[in-house]
């Protein structure tokens, strides 16, 4: 598989940051989302943006870097929002009885207005 682009970030307001992952999230990059989270929550962010738009695979490394992050979030008060979540990635997150528990929402616009 072609290596994934790195993770991008973009701060859209004091307290949001969104992070736009690559082509996959997997065992090769999983710790680079869990540290960006990281990051973001050690620098004050209480609502993270993960905007999936161009994920085609995701792993359970992958999934587990981003559940493994979403309580510290929620015990601060804020959360990790996904966005453009692919119909294949949506049947992960099924299949994994995940979707009632992540806060997904269309779009970024969506998910930057979300609980604002």
């Amino acid at each position: 598989m072609a290596s994934s682009k790195p993770l991008q970030e973009e701060i859209v307001r004091d307290d949001t940051l969104v992070i736009t992952t690559g082509v996959s999230l997997d065992n090769n990059n999983a710790h680079e989302m869990v540290g960006a989270i990281l990051s973001a929550q050690q620098r004050g962010f209480t609502r993270i943006v993960i905007d999936m738009r161009a994920l085609e695979f995701l792993s359970s490394a992958g999934v587990g870097s981003i559940l493994g992050t979403m309580e510290a979030s929620r015990d601060a008060g804020g959360d990790i929002i996904l966005c453009n979540v692919s119909q294949n990635i949506m049947h992960v997150f099924s299949v994994l009885d995940l979707s009632e528990f992540l806060t997904i929402v269309e779009n970024r616009d969506v998910a930057v207005k979300a609980h604002s």
